[in-house]
């Protein structure tokens, strides 16, 4: 009878923390979180993230004669040939800027190396490296915020990623792109220009693009701001996820105590790979 009753209480606990989750990702939804500072063993993992050797994300250059990107490539460990794999398009911060083709590999980029990532999602991951900014911001005088436009360098990532389609074993229908910063500006961006390439994105700390909107209302897109931060004001990304909320598949979630440099937790990088790896095209998309 106690044993029945123990099994019961881990399954309530499971339950109950799956329903938390799915709330905190409901379309629609905005979710505030107020955690002061990131634990000791956050900090612990994120500098073991930042730590992994990222030997394994091969070198490469988009060049179509007039502009060139620098980039690392990651194939899954294991590729079978009658299988597709999901692509994930990683975007840097403009501290990241440059042609040295590794100060891109942040943590966005290093947590796919961890090992229970490896094992457990096979993916492919593309991380860009811009030589100059991937987007710059304007204000949109209708909305008194700022927004964000890209440059000719992402159009040709964007392009070569068709190319990389043909060449490699993606699936079309599981791509998504995510970033940081500039490059959650520029991950707003890529899906404007390209929604029909992305099955979902992640935009964090970035700034919106607003003219595009009507185009991704069926594209699920998690949005991650700080409410203190001073580098990318939040309220762009605010801003489009208050217009987007009632038609979209967009979620938010806003980190009351948190700035811009200490957005990227632990606990974030572990729900990133469970929510946008269970998006796809072709399906009707779970939250």
């Amino acid at each position: 009878m106690f044993k029945l009753f123990k099994v019961s209480l881990f399954l309530f606990g499971i339950l109950f923390l799956f329903s938390c989750t799915s709330q905190k990702m409901k379309y629609g939804s905005k979710t505030e979180f107020h955690d002061k500072a990131d634990s000791l063993q956050s900090l612990t993992r994120i500098k073991y993230i930042k730590s992994l050797d990222y030997s394994d994300f091969k070198a490469g250059k988009f060049d179509n004669g007039k502009v060139a990107v620098n980039y690392r490539f990651l194939r899954p460990k294991t590729i079978e040939q009658n299988k597709k794999y999901p692509l994930v398009l990683v975007f840097h911060g403009s501290g990241a800027i440059g042609t040295n083709n590794t100060s891109q590999m942040g943590i966005l980029s290093k947590m796919w190396l961890l090992p229970e990532n490896r094992e457990q999602y096979p993916v492919y991951v593309l991380s860009p490296q811009f030589p100059i900014r991937s987007s710059n911001y304007h204000l949109d005088e209708r909305r008194n915020v700022k927004a964000s436009e890209s440059n000719e360098h992402l159009d040709l990532v964007l392009k070569s990623i068709d190319s990389l389609i043909i060449n490699e074993n993606i699936d079309r229908d599981r791509i998504y792109v995510m970033g940081f910063s500039m490059g959650g500006a520029t991950t707003s961006n890529a899906i404007s220009k390209r929604p029909d390439l992305f099955a979902a994105a992640i935009n964090i700390s970035g700034i919106s693009q607003f003219d595009k909107m009507d185009e991704l209302l069926k594209m699920p897109i998690w949005i991650v701001h700080g409410s203190l931060d001073t580098d990318n004001f939040p309220q762009s990304n605010f801003k489009f996820f208050d217009e987007m909320k009632s038609k979209g598949k967009v979620f938010l979630w806003e980190y009351k105590d948190k700035y811009h440099n200490n957005i990227l937790s632990a606990e974030l990088m572990d729900e990133i790979p469970k929510w946008i790896l269970k998006q796809n095209k072709n399906q009707q998309n779970p939250n």
